[in-house]
Protein backbone atom coordinates (compact mmCIF):
# COMPACT_ATOMS: atom_id res chain seq x y z
CA UNK A 1 0.00 0.00 0.00
CA UNK A 2 1.18 3.29 -0.64
CA UNK A 3 2.33 5.01 2.04
CA UNK A 4 1.24 8.42 0.82
CA UNK A 5 -2.13 7.31 0.44
CA UNK A 6 -2.70 5.58 3.64
CA UNK A 7 -1.12 8.47 5.47
CA UNK A 8 -3.73 10.73 3.64
CA UNK A 9 -6.42 8.78 4.64
CA UNK A 10 -5.48 8.81 7.85
CA UNK A 11 -5.32 12.48 7.92
CA UNK A 12 -8.91 12.41 6.97
CA UNK A 13 -10.06 10.49 9.26
CA UNK A 14 -8.19 12.47 11.80
CA UNK A 15 -9.66 15.88 10.72
CA UNK A 16 -13.21 14.36 10.44
CA UNK A 17 -13.72 12.98 13.82
CA UNK A 18 -12.15 16.18 15.42
CA UNK A 19 -14.64 18.01 13.25
CA UNK A 20 -17.26 15.92 14.73
CA UNK A 21 -16.56 16.43 18.39
CA UNK A 22 -16.90 19.92 17.41
CA UNK A 23 -20.06 19.59 15.95
CA UNK A 24 -21.59 17.13 19.56
CA UNK A 25 -21.55 14.07 17.48
CA UNK A 26 -21.71 11.35 20.05
CA UNK A 27 -20.02 8.46 17.85
CA UNK A 28 -19.08 8.51 13.92
CA UNK A 29 -17.72 6.19 11.28
CA UNK A 30 -16.65 7.15 8.02
CA UNK A 31 -14.98 5.51 4.77
CA UNK A 32 -13.16 7.71 2.50
CA UNK A 33 -10.82 6.12 -0.95
CA UNK A 34 -9.20 7.03 -3.52
CA UNK A 35 -9.06 5.11 -7.60
CA UNK A 36 -8.30 4.93 -10.71
CA UNK A 37 -9.51 3.31 -13.74
CA UNK A 38 -8.14 2.49 -16.97
CA UNK A 39 -10.63 1.16 -19.51
CA UNK A 40 -10.75 -0.01 -23.28
CA UNK A 41 -14.11 0.58 -25.22
CA UNK A 42 -15.06 -1.13 -28.47
CA UNK A 43 -18.13 -0.11 -30.31
CA UNK A 44 -19.17 -2.45 -33.47
CA UNK A 45 -16.39 -4.43 -33.54
CA UNK A 46 -13.46 -1.49 -33.12
CA UNK A 47 -11.53 0.16 -30.65
CA UNK A 48 -13.04 3.63 -30.17
CA UNK A 49 -11.63 4.62 -26.72
CA UNK A 50 -8.49 4.20 -24.18
CA UNK A 51 -9.41 6.49 -21.34
CA UNK A 52 -8.05 6.81 -17.26
CA UNK A 53 -9.73 8.63 -15.29
CA UNK A 54 -9.80 9.05 -11.11
CA UNK A 55 -11.92 8.92 -8.27
CA UNK A 56 -12.59 9.98 -4.49
CA UNK A 57 -15.19 9.68 -2.33
CA UNK A 58 -15.74 10.59 1.58
CA UNK A 59 -18.73 9.26 3.42
CA UNK A 60 -19.89 9.85 6.98
CA UNK A 61 -23.10 8.19 9.49
CA UNK A 62 -23.18 10.44 12.64
CA UNK A 63 -24.86 9.50 16.00
CA UNK A 64 -26.35 12.21 18.00
CA UNK A 65 -28.06 11.33 20.53
CA UNK A 66 -29.18 7.82 19.25
CA UNK A 67 -30.21 9.87 16.09
CA UNK A 68 -28.49 9.23 12.94
CA UNK A 69 -27.43 11.67 10.24
CA UNK A 70 -25.33 10.44 6.92
CA UNK A 71 -23.58 12.58 4.44
CA UNK A 72 -21.61 11.84 0.82
CA UNK A 73 -19.32 13.77 -1.25
CA UNK A 74 -16.88 12.87 -4.27
CA UNK A 75 -14.04 14.61 -2.66
CA UNK A 76 -11.87 14.43 -0.07
CA UNK A 77 -10.87 17.94 -0.46
CA UNK A 78 -10.91 19.50 3.07
CA UNK A 79 -13.62 22.08 2.48
CA UNK A 80 -15.75 19.09 1.02
CA UNK A 81 -15.58 17.02 3.65
CA UNK A 82 -16.33 19.55 6.79
CA UNK A 83 -19.88 20.80 4.91
CA UNK A 84 -20.40 16.75 4.03
CA UNK A 85 -19.78 16.26 8.08
CA UNK A 86 -21.26 19.43 8.63
CA UNK A 87 -24.39 17.77 6.93
CA UNK A 88 -24.45 15.11 8.36
CA UNK A 89 -24.53 16.04 12.29
CA UNK A 90 -27.91 18.43 10.58
CA UNK A 91 -29.56 15.54 9.55
CA UNK A 92 -28.83 13.50 13.12
CA UNK A 93 -30.18 16.50 15.30
CA UNK A 94 -33.09 16.53 13.22
CA UNK A 95 -34.02 12.47 12.77
CA UNK A 96 -35.64 10.61 15.75
CA UNK A 97 -34.28 8.59 18.46
CA UNK A 98 -33.38 4.66 17.23
CA UNK A 99 -31.96 2.59 19.70
CA UNK A 100 -31.14 0.07 16.67
CA UNK A 101 -28.32 2.29 15.19
CA UNK A 102 -24.94 2.51 16.88
CA UNK A 103 -21.14 2.24 16.01
CA UNK A 104 -19.65 -1.15 15.62
CA UNK A 105 -17.43 -2.29 18.48
CA UNK A 106 -13.62 -1.18 17.44
CA UNK A 107 -11.38 -4.09 16.30
CA UNK A 108 -8.49 -2.02 15.96
CA UNK A 109 -6.21 -1.62 12.54
CA UNK A 110 -6.17 -3.90 9.99
CA UNK A 111 -4.50 -3.83 6.20
CA UNK A 112 -5.71 -5.72 3.48
CA UNK A 113 -4.01 -6.64 -0.10
CA UNK A 114 -6.35 -8.37 -2.58
CA UNK A 115 -6.63 -8.86 -6.78
CA UNK A 116 -4.27 -7.70 -9.63
CA UNK A 117 -0.83 -6.70 -9.57
CA UNK A 118 0.28 -3.56 -11.34
CA UNK A 119 -2.22 -3.34 -14.67
CA UNK A 120 -1.09 -4.43 -18.17
CA UNK A 121 -2.54 -2.21 -20.80
CA UNK A 122 -0.44 -4.20 -23.51
CA UNK A 123 -2.23 -7.32 -22.12
CA UNK A 124 -5.74 -5.76 -21.84
CA UNK A 125 -5.20 -4.85 -25.47
CA UNK A 126 -4.11 -7.72 -26.55
CA UNK A 127 -6.89 -10.31 -25.13
CA UNK A 128 -9.23 -8.03 -26.79
CA UNK A 129 -7.56 -8.24 -30.53
CA UNK A 130 -7.95 -12.17 -29.86
CA UNK A 131 -10.86 -11.96 -28.95
CA UNK A 132 -12.25 -10.16 -31.96
CA UNK A 133 -9.96 -12.27 -34.02
CA UNK A 134 -11.12 -15.47 -33.06
CA UNK A 135 -14.47 -14.84 -32.40
CA UNK A 136 -15.08 -13.27 -36.20
CA UNK A 137 -12.96 -16.50 -37.21
CA UNK A 138 -15.13 -19.29 -34.85
CA UNK A 139 -18.23 -17.21 -34.55
CA UNK A 140 -18.80 -15.46 -38.03
CA UNK A 141 -22.26 -14.16 -37.41
CA UNK A 142 -21.56 -12.60 -34.15
CA UNK A 143 -21.26 -8.61 -33.89
CA UNK A 144 -19.42 -7.96 -30.69
CA UNK A 145 -21.64 -4.76 -30.04
CA UNK A 146 -20.35 -3.03 -27.20
CA UNK A 147 -16.90 -4.48 -25.05
CA UNK A 148 -15.54 -2.12 -21.84
CA UNK A 149 -12.82 -3.65 -20.02
CA UNK A 150 -10.79 -2.37 -17.47
CA UNK A 151 -8.10 -2.06 -14.94
CA UNK A 152 -9.66 -0.98 -11.37
CA UNK A 153 -7.29 0.05 -8.84
CA UNK A 154 -7.75 2.06 -5.15
CA UNK A 155 -7.65 2.18 -1.40
CA UNK A 156 -10.06 2.60 0.71
CA UNK A 157 -10.56 2.93 4.52
CA UNK A 158 -13.23 2.34 7.13
CA UNK A 159 -12.56 4.23 10.06
CA UNK A 160 -14.89 4.78 13.86
CA UNK A 161 -14.72 6.22 16.96
CA UNK A 162 -14.12 2.55 18.58
CA UNK A 163 -11.08 3.14 17.22
CA UNK A 164 -11.43 0.58 14.46
CA UNK A 165 -9.03 1.75 11.12
CA UNK A 166 -9.36 -0.93 8.40
CA UNK A 167 -7.10 0.07 4.64
CA UNK A 168 -7.91 -2.28 1.79
CA UNK A 169 -6.02 -2.17 -1.42
CA UNK A 170 -7.38 -3.61 -4.41
CA UNK A 171 -7.03 -4.14 -8.24
CA UNK A 172 -8.66 -6.16 -10.76
CA UNK A 173 -9.75 -6.48 -14.47
CA UNK A 174 -13.08 -6.06 -15.15
CA UNK A 175 -14.55 -7.28 -18.79
CA UNK A 176 -18.39 -6.56 -20.03
CA UNK A 177 -19.49 -8.18 -23.65
CA UNK A 178 -22.21 -7.23 -25.41
CA UNK A 179 -23.02 -8.87 -28.55
CA UNK A 180 -26.30 -9.71 -31.18
CA UNK A 181 -25.71 -12.40 -34.02
CA UNK A 182 -26.66 -11.12 -37.52
CA UNK A 183 -27.56 -13.06 -40.94
CA UNK A 184 -28.23 -10.57 -43.56
CA UNK A 185 -31.36 -8.79 -42.41
CA UNK A 186 -32.09 -11.23 -39.41
CA UNK A 187 -30.42 -10.37 -36.27
CA UNK A 188 -30.53 -11.79 -32.81
CA UNK A 189 -31.75 -10.71 -29.70
CA UNK A 190 -28.87 -8.98 -27.58
CA UNK A 191 -26.81 -10.88 -25.27
CA UNK A 192 -23.60 -10.52 -23.37
CA UNK A 193 -21.59 -11.66 -20.34
CA UNK A 194 -19.03 -10.40 -18.04
CA UNK A 195 -16.62 -10.95 -15.14
CA UNK A 196 -13.94 -9.95 -13.10
CA UNK A 197 -10.66 -11.44 -12.76
CA UNK A 198 -7.09 -10.60 -10.69
CA UNK A 199 -5.33 -11.28 -13.98
CA UNK A 200 -5.70 -11.31 -17.76
CA UNK A 201 -5.54 -15.18 -17.38
CA UNK A 202 -6.19 -17.58 -20.19
CA UNK A 203 -8.18 -16.29 -23.62
CA UNK A 204 -11.93 -15.39 -23.55
CA UNK A 205 -12.57 -18.56 -26.04
CA UNK A 206 -10.78 -20.35 -23.79
CA UNK A 207 -14.05 -20.41 -21.20
CA UNK A 208 -16.33 -23.48 -22.25
CA UNK A 209 -19.26 -20.99 -20.58
CA UNK A 210 -18.19 -18.26 -23.03
CA UNK A 211 -18.09 -20.77 -26.00
CA UNK A 212 -21.86 -21.38 -25.03
CA UNK A 213 -22.82 -18.32 -25.25
CA UNK A 214 -21.46 -17.17 -28.70
CA UNK A 215 -23.46 -20.34 -30.33
CA UNK A 216 -26.15 -20.01 -28.90
CA UNK A 217 -26.67 -16.44 -29.65
CA UNK A 218 -25.87 -17.19 -33.54
CA UNK A 219 -29.07 -19.98 -33.32
CA UNK A 220 -30.68 -17.19 -31.62
CA UNK A 221 -31.33 -15.46 -35.33
CA UNK A 222 -33.89 -18.25 -36.16
CA UNK A 223 -35.97 -17.38 -32.78
CA UNK A 224 -39.54 -17.35 -33.27
CA UNK A 225 -42.63 -16.90 -31.30
CA UNK A 226 -43.25 -19.65 -28.82
CA UNK A 227 -47.22 -20.68 -29.18
CA UNK A 228 -48.02 -22.67 -26.49
CA UNK A 229 -48.35 -23.60 -22.99
CA UNK A 230 -47.31 -26.14 -20.90
CA UNK A 231 -45.94 -27.06 -17.27
CA UNK A 232 -42.46 -28.42 -17.47
CA UNK A 233 -38.89 -28.16 -16.36
CA UNK A 234 -36.86 -24.38 -16.24
CA UNK A 235 -32.92 -25.02 -16.65
CA UNK A 236 -31.71 -22.05 -15.63
CA UNK A 237 -28.05 -20.39 -16.56
CA UNK A 238 -26.44 -19.46 -13.65
CA UNK A 239 -26.89 -15.69 -14.30
CA UNK A 240 -30.32 -16.48 -14.12
CA UNK A 241 -30.50 -18.98 -10.88
CA UNK A 242 -28.44 -16.31 -9.32
CA UNK A 243 -30.90 -13.65 -9.89
CA UNK A 244 -33.67 -15.52 -9.38
CA UNK A 245 -32.19 -16.68 -5.78
CA UNK A 246 -31.02 -12.92 -4.82
CA UNK A 247 -35.10 -12.22 -5.18
CA UNK A 248 -35.69 -15.19 -2.42
CA UNK A 249 -32.63 -13.41 -0.01
CA UNK A 250 -34.37 -9.85 -0.54
CA UNK A 251 -37.25 -11.51 0.14
CA UNK A 252 -37.04 -13.79 2.98
CA UNK A 253 -33.91 -13.12 4.67
CA UNK A 254 -32.73 -9.53 4.63
CA UNK A 255 -33.52 -6.67 6.78
CA UNK A 256 -36.42 -4.85 5.09
CA UNK A 257 -38.75 -8.37 4.89
CA UNK A 258 -37.70 -9.23 8.56
CA UNK A 259 -37.96 -5.80 10.14
CA UNK A 260 -41.49 -5.50 8.72
CA UNK A 261 -42.25 -9.28 9.78
CA UNK A 262 -43.13 -9.71 6.13
CA UNK A 263 -40.66 -13.04 5.26
CA UNK A 264 -42.45 -15.91 5.00
CA UNK A 265 -39.12 -17.82 6.61
CA UNK A 266 -39.32 -15.28 9.18
CA UNK A 267 -40.20 -18.45 11.84
CA UNK A 268 -38.27 -20.66 9.57
CA UNK A 269 -34.84 -20.92 10.74
CA UNK A 270 -33.63 -24.26 11.41
CA UNK A 271 -36.57 -25.90 8.83
CA UNK A 272 -35.99 -27.17 5.81
CA UNK A 273 -37.08 -24.82 3.27
CA UNK A 274 -35.67 -26.25 0.12
CA UNK A 275 -34.37 -29.82 -1.43
CA UNK A 276 -31.92 -30.89 0.85
CA UNK A 277 -29.48 -30.18 -2.33
CA UNK A 278 -29.73 -26.53 -2.38
CA UNK A 279 -27.23 -24.77 -0.30
CA UNK A 280 -27.09 -21.01 -0.69
CA UNK A 281 -24.36 -18.98 0.81
CA UNK A 282 -22.99 -15.51 1.10
CA UNK A 283 -18.91 -15.05 1.04
CA UNK A 284 -16.34 -12.72 0.01
CA UNK A 285 -13.81 -14.40 1.39
CA UNK A 286 -14.52 -17.57 -0.86
CA UNK A 287 -10.92 -17.83 -3.32
CA UNK A 288 -13.21 -17.48 -6.39
CA UNK A 289 -14.17 -14.36 -5.75
CA UNK A 290 -12.05 -11.14 -6.46
CA UNK A 291 -11.86 -8.50 -4.04
CA UNK A 292 -14.34 -9.74 -1.92
CA UNK A 293 -14.69 -7.73 1.04
CA UNK A 294 -13.08 -8.25 3.82
CA UNK A 295 -15.02 -5.68 5.96
CA UNK A 296 -18.81 -5.28 6.44
CA UNK A 297 -20.45 -1.97 5.43
CA UNK A 298 -21.23 -1.29 9.11
CA UNK A 299 -17.25 -1.96 10.68
CA UNK A 300 -17.23 -5.68 11.34
CA UNK A 301 -14.55 -8.24 9.79
CA UNK A 302 -16.61 -10.75 7.14
CA UNK A 303 -17.33 -14.02 7.51
CA UNK A 304 -18.99 -17.05 5.16
CA UNK A 305 -23.01 -16.91 5.51
CA UNK A 306 -24.70 -19.79 4.76
CA UNK A 307 -28.25 -18.94 4.48
CA UNK A 308 -29.31 -22.60 3.34
CA UNK A 309 -27.72 -26.05 3.88
CA UNK A 310 -28.95 -29.18 3.30
CA UNK A 311 -32.28 -27.71 2.07
CA UNK A 312 -32.47 -26.26 6.05
CA UNK A 313 -32.76 -22.40 6.52
CA UNK A 314 -29.40 -21.64 8.64
CA UNK A 315 -29.33 -17.86 8.80
CA UNK A 316 -30.27 -14.52 7.82
CA UNK A 317 -28.72 -11.61 5.71
CA UNK A 318 -29.04 -8.79 7.88
CA UNK A 319 -27.16 -5.88 8.66
CA UNK A 320 -26.02 -4.14 12.10
CA UNK A 321 -29.25 -2.53 12.53
CA UNK A 322 -31.66 -4.86 10.63
CA UNK A 323 -30.17 -7.33 13.32
CA UNK A 324 -30.46 -5.17 16.79
CA UNK A 325 -34.07 -4.25 15.50
CA UNK A 326 -35.27 -7.70 15.32
CA UNK A 327 -33.11 -9.48 18.00
CA UNK A 328 -31.92 -11.69 15.56
CA UNK A 329 -28.47 -12.56 14.52
CA UNK A 330 -26.27 -10.10 12.50
CA UNK A 331 -24.81 -12.03 9.14
CA UNK A 332 -21.21 -12.35 8.85
CA UNK A 333 -21.64 -10.90 5.61
CA UNK A 334 -24.58 -9.06 3.24
CA UNK A 335 -22.58 -8.53 0.45
CA UNK A 336 -23.36 -9.84 -3.28
CA UNK A 337 -20.64 -12.42 -3.18
CA UNK A 338 -23.57 -15.56 -3.61
CA UNK A 339 -21.90 -19.57 -3.60
CA UNK A 340 -24.20 -21.94 -4.66
CA UNK A 341 -23.16 -25.41 -4.11
CA UNK A 342 -22.80 -28.14 -7.50
CA UNK A 343 -24.14 -31.18 -7.79
CA UNK A 344 -23.45 -33.70 -9.78
CA UNK A 345 -24.70 -33.65 -13.54
CA UNK A 346 -23.12 -32.12 -16.22
CA UNK A 347 -24.61 -29.30 -18.85
CA UNK A 348 -25.31 -32.19 -21.23
CA UNK A 349 -27.11 -34.72 -18.66
CA UNK A 350 -28.96 -32.20 -17.23
CA UNK A 351 -30.86 -30.99 -20.88
CA UNK A 352 -30.88 -34.99 -21.45
CA UNK A 353 -33.10 -35.61 -18.44
CA UNK A 354 -35.50 -33.14 -19.02
CA UNK A 355 -38.56 -34.50 -21.16
CA UNK A 356 -40.46 -30.82 -21.60
CA UNK A 357 -38.70 -27.71 -20.67
CA UNK A 358 -37.15 -24.70 -21.16
CA UNK A 359 -33.15 -23.41 -21.17
CA UNK A 360 -33.53 -19.76 -20.42
CA UNK A 361 -30.46 -17.45 -20.54
CA UNK A 362 -32.04 -14.14 -19.13
CA UNK A 363 -34.68 -13.18 -17.38
CA UNK A 364 -36.96 -9.82 -17.72
CA UNK A 365 -39.51 -9.82 -14.81
CA UNK A 366 -40.70 -7.72 -11.91
CA UNK A 367 -40.63 -8.15 -8.70
CA UNK A 368 -41.13 -11.74 -7.47
CA UNK A 369 -44.61 -10.61 -5.03
CA UNK A 370 -44.08 -11.30 -1.34
CA UNK A 371 -45.43 -14.81 -1.61
CA UNK A 372 -42.72 -16.29 -3.84
CA UNK A 373 -45.42 -15.68 -7.36
CA UNK A 374 -42.66 -14.42 -10.54
CA UNK A 375 -43.18 -13.89 -13.98
CA UNK A 376 -41.76 -12.74 -17.06
CA UNK A 377 -40.10 -12.72 -20.34
CA UNK A 378 -37.44 -15.57 -20.83
CA UNK A 379 -34.97 -14.31 -23.57
CA UNK A 380 -31.90 -16.11 -25.41
CA UNK A 381 -33.54 -19.58 -24.24
CA UNK A 382 -34.80 -22.66 -25.89
CA UNK A 383 -37.13 -25.42 -26.09
CA UNK A 384 -36.36 -28.73 -24.31
CA UNK A 385 -38.14 -31.70 -26.05
CA UNK A 386 -37.23 -35.35 -24.87
CA UNK A 387 -33.69 -33.88 -24.08
CA UNK A 388 -32.61 -32.13 -26.39
CA UNK A 389 -32.17 -28.93 -26.99
CA UNK A 390 -34.13 -28.03 -30.07
CA UNK A 391 -35.66 -24.25 -31.12
CA UNK A 392 -34.62 -21.01 -30.16
CA UNK A 393 -38.03 -19.26 -28.94
CA UNK A 394 -39.04 -15.54 -27.73
CA UNK A 395 -41.64 -14.16 -26.69
CA UNK A 396 -42.06 -16.78 -24.41
CA UNK A 397 -43.44 -16.31 -20.61
CA UNK A 398 -42.45 -18.24 -17.38
CA UNK A 399 -44.39 -18.24 -14.24
CA UNK A 400 -44.00 -20.54 -11.26
CA UNK A 401 -43.29 -19.48 -7.53
CA UNK A 402 -39.89 -19.81 -6.14
CA UNK A 403 -40.78 -20.82 -2.64
CA UNK A 404 -42.39 -23.60 -4.78
CA UNK A 405 -39.64 -23.81 -6.54
CA UNK A 406 -36.12 -24.49 -4.60
CA UNK A 407 -38.45 -27.54 -2.96
CA UNK A 408 -38.54 -29.17 -6.63
CA UNK A 409 -35.30 -29.69 -8.05
CA UNK A 410 -34.67 -31.61 -11.16
CA UNK A 411 -30.87 -31.01 -11.17
CA UNK A 412 -27.82 -29.21 -10.09
CA UNK A 413 -24.96 -28.59 -12.40
CA UNK A 414 -21.41 -30.02 -11.34
CA UNK A 415 -19.53 -27.04 -12.09
CA UNK A 416 -19.96 -23.63 -11.12
CA UNK A 417 -19.47 -20.60 -13.34
CA UNK A 418 -17.15 -18.24 -11.44
CA UNK A 419 -17.92 -14.36 -12.65
CA UNK A 420 -15.30 -13.05 -10.07
CA UNK A 421 -18.10 -12.09 -7.86
CA UNK A 422 -19.33 -15.34 -7.29
CA UNK A 423 -19.81 -19.28 -7.82
CA UNK A 424 -23.24 -20.63 -8.94
CA UNK A 425 -23.82 -23.40 -11.61
CA UNK A 426 -26.91 -24.14 -13.89
CA UNK A 427 -30.09 -25.70 -12.24
CA UNK A 428 -32.84 -27.64 -13.73
CA UNK A 429 -36.81 -26.74 -11.36
CA UNK A 430 -40.10 -28.71 -12.28
CA UNK A 431 -43.32 -27.44 -12.00
CA UNK A 432 -42.67 -24.06 -14.02
CA UNK A 433 -45.59 -22.70 -16.80
CA UNK A 434 -43.89 -21.74 -20.11
CA UNK A 435 -46.44 -19.94 -22.39
CA UNK A 436 -46.54 -18.09 -25.13
CA UNK A 437 -46.81 -13.99 -24.66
Amino acid sequence: MAVYIKTELNDIAAFAFDALGALGADDAEIGASRGGMDEFNIEAGKFTLLRTSFSSSFTARVLVGGRKGVAAVNSLDREAVRKALEQAADSANSSAPDDAEYIAEGIGEHSFKLGAGPRDLDGIYGRLSEFLKGCGERFPKIEPYQIISSYNSGTAMYANTNGTRAFTESASYRNGVTICARDGERVSSMNGFGFTADGLGAPFLDNAEVVRLLAETERQIDAAPFDGKFVGTLLLSPDCFAELMYSIISSCVADTPLIAGSSPWKDRLGEAVADKRLNIALDPLDPRVVCGARLTGDGHLTRRQDIVRGGVLEGWALSQYGAKKTGLARAGNVSGNLVIGTGDKTFDELVAGIENGLLMNRFSGGVPSRNGDFSGVAKNSFLIKDGRLTDAVSETIVSGNLLDMIKDIAGIGRDAICDGSGAVPFAAFNGITVSGK
